[in-house]
């Protein structure tokens, strides 16, 4: 797996793994190493392993934004059909004078109504991200700032706000109670990094590989592309980029240390134990506690005195340190006890508990509150409403059966991301002016008969599980004598983060991953690495007749292992568990389809060899099993036709 470790400060990683497994107890490794302070080199050439990437191919097939091609016009599927060994030579001949193409600049909209530059690199240029990411992610992931939550894996903004909710119940007793904060708005942080000030974070991360920092350096430089008109980056990563979130991270990371070492994380600044949030506490140092999501964060303190300070100090840091500046019209001093902080779209409030029938549970104590924040919902069900209009822009019901499951997908996406807080009037909100909507809507397309179509939850078609058992009434259209409707924000209960979030919870170990499983409350086992099936006496089966080795592209070497896995490493026809006795092949169902198709993944089907050699016309034995014989006459005329 590399050196033997004997506790050097500097490790050359000198690679030797050969599947997935073996790769993600690198990654292992690397986290572990760095967590003690160790740097790294030689990790250019666990970058361009093959099993490197096949992985970040996997990774990035699987993303809905590999479909869209960057400056050269070319997009993934174009890799997929080379041959596997070209692919890997062409990624590899890259690493050793990395030259990046510009990244094309496209605009969305932000909340505020302004538009977010995005620069869309090519796929062979995000091919190389994801390796590099793949490699330096478990480095920084053991030095990152423990309550930083943006862009980093197994995180996401539920648990920033818990854990806001969380410092402020804690201290419920205490006259401390941090119900202060500062809520900060940096100013085109990520168009704004200095190049030279990340590359000496990325160095100080223990990635000492200058190598990496060249590739890294490039990509940066390499510029964009708008309206056919070139353009220089002299500052800030490209936000599109997939390597873009962790190298802000690593520049954002310091200062997440600068504000924590102070009081919320104290063993960075000093080592003896005893120096803990109960001794500054005792020797009377004002709390503060910090967190932050990429670029927006917030530090919480017990007054408004040390609440200014901080913003005046942070003002000259990010000035001094980061060469960024802070608006200071957006960058409050919030008294949780009269307003609220906005954040990551929610308002978190320092409130009295709610009084229960129970008078022994009553306090005057104040608790965190996160809330919907209703400003900024209020423009997304507008989008929301866009789309149920356009539903009476289609005649057929096929189609607007399609943008009703659209429509429902947006909603379940709002409702999902506003459960952990205190949000059925927000439910509410969504679900009147939704069927306000819908109600104009089916006047337009049924002006005779709309009252009729408004039907009980629980006769719904689509998502009858979510359905089942309400009889709140919604609009629906038939389709085959079955109803299909728009659903419910309501349904979606209420759902609060009962712990803050384990910080031991990282993939880069081996209890890490099993407290993941338990946090999503999976009674099952991770499921398992891609099976190492590529071996090339495996190849050389798939390619058994002569003339057919023109299927064997990259896309078919990919697409065979999610067909592996979605068979279960059975054989489709008779059921048999594949083996070093049961030998077998991936076998086409319909072997006419121009390359483009033909190696996607429903045109793959894994057989034992003796049915692979039935399904083309070897004699069927009466003795097999009739459900077997009906598959493989299934296969014969996929084939023939």
């Amino acid at each position: 797996m590399g050196d033997e470790l004997r506790g050097e400060s500097l490790v050359h990683l000198n690679v030797r793994f050969s599947t997935e497994t073996e790769l993600k107890a690198i990654q292992d490794m690397l986290y572990e190493k760095s967590g003690q302070g160790v740097s790294f080199t030689g990790l250019v050439e666990a970058m361009a392993h093959e099993v490197t990437i096949v992985t970040a191919i996997h990774n990035i097939k699987s993303n809905k934004g590999s479909k869209t091609a960057g400056v050269d016009k070319v997009k993934m599927d174009n890799y997929l059909q080379m041959p596997k060994d070209e692919l890997i030579l062409l990624i590899q001949s890259c690493f050793r004078k990395y030259q990046p193409k510009p990244a094309r600049r496209e605009y969305i909209p932000k909340s505020n109504g302004k538009m977010r530059p995005l620069g869309i690199p090519t796929v062979l240029d995000r091919i190389i991200q994801e390796c590099v990411r793949l490699i330096i992610e478990p480095i920084c992931e053991a030095r990152f700032y423990p309550h930083s939550y943006g862009f980093r894996p197994y995180r996401a903004q539920k648990h920033a706000i818990r854990d806001i909710v969380n410092v402020i119940n804690a201290g419920c007793k205490s006259p401390d109670q941090a119900v202060w904060a500062v809520e900060g708005d940096i100013q085109g942080c990520f168009d704004n990094i200095s190049h030279r000030i990340l590359l000496q974070k990325v160095w100080r991360m223990g990635i000492h590989d200058k190598r990496v920092l060249k590739i890294i350096s490039q990509m940066l430089k390499a510029g964009y592309i708008e309206q056919d008109l070139y353009h220089q980056t002299a500052t800030g990563t490209p936000q599109g980029g997939i390597l873009s979130p962790l190298l802000s991270n690593i520049y954002l990371n310091d200062f997440d240390w600068y504000v924590g070492r102070t009081y919320m994380e104290p063993h960075r600044k000093c080592k003896h134990k005893c120096n803990d949030t109960r001794r500054l506490k005792w020797a009377g140092t004002t709390p503060k506690y910090n967190f932050r999501y990429a670029d927006d964060w917030v530090v919480l303190t017990s007054t408004e005195k040390e609440a200014f300070r901080m913003k005046r100090e942070l003002t000259k840091y990010f000035r001094q340190k980061l060469k960024l500046e802070l608006s200071q019209e957006k960058t409050y001093v919030t008294d949780l006890r009269k307003g609220g902080i906005h954040f990551l779209g929610y308002i978190v409030k320092a409130e009295r508990k709610r009084k229960t029938p129970n008078p022994a549970t009553w306090t005057e104590h104040l608790v965190g509150k996160p809330l919907p924040d209703m400003e900024r919902l209020s423009k997304k069900i507008g989008s929301l409403l866009e789309q149920v209009h356009r539903i009476e822009l289609y005649s057929k019901p096929n189609t607007q059966a399609a943008q009703i499951q659209y429509v429902n997908s947006i909603i379940l996406g709002l409702a999902q991301y506003y459960q952990p807080s205190i949000c059925s009037h927000a439910y509410h909100a969504i679900d009147r002016r939704v069927n306000n909507a819908a109600l104009a809507v089916w006047k337009k397309l049924f002006p005779k008969q709309y009252n009729q179509m408004q039907v009980p939850l629980k006769t719904l078609c689509n998502l009858p599980h979510r359905h089942e058992g309400y009889e709140s009434k919604t609009f629906a259209i038939p389709i085959e004598g079955k109803w299909f409707g728009i659903t419910y924000a309501f349904i979606t209960h209420s759902r609060y983060e009962s712990k803050p979030f384990d910080q031991k919870m990282t993939p880069y170990t081996v209890e890490g991953r099993r407290r993941y499983v338990n946090y999503r409350n999976k009674h099952k086992p991770l499921p398992c690495d891609r099976p190492s099936i590529n071996t090339p006496e495996d190849i050389a089966l798939a390619c058994y007749a002569d003339g057919k080795g023109w299927k064997a592209n990259f896309e078919y070497f990919m697409n065979r292992e999610y067909a592996y896995n979605r068979d279960k490493g059975k054989c489709k026809c008779c059921g048999k568990p594949f083996s070093l006795t049961v030998p077998k092949h991936c076998h086409h169902i319909d072997n006419q389809l121009p390359i483009e198709r033909i190696n996607k993944v429903p045109n793959l089907a894994w057989l034992c060899e003796s049915c692979h050699r039935m399904v083309h016309n070897s004699p069927i034995p009466p003795e097999l099993d009739a459900k077997a014989v009906r598959k493989i006459m299934k296969y014969r005329e996929k084939l023939k036709s």
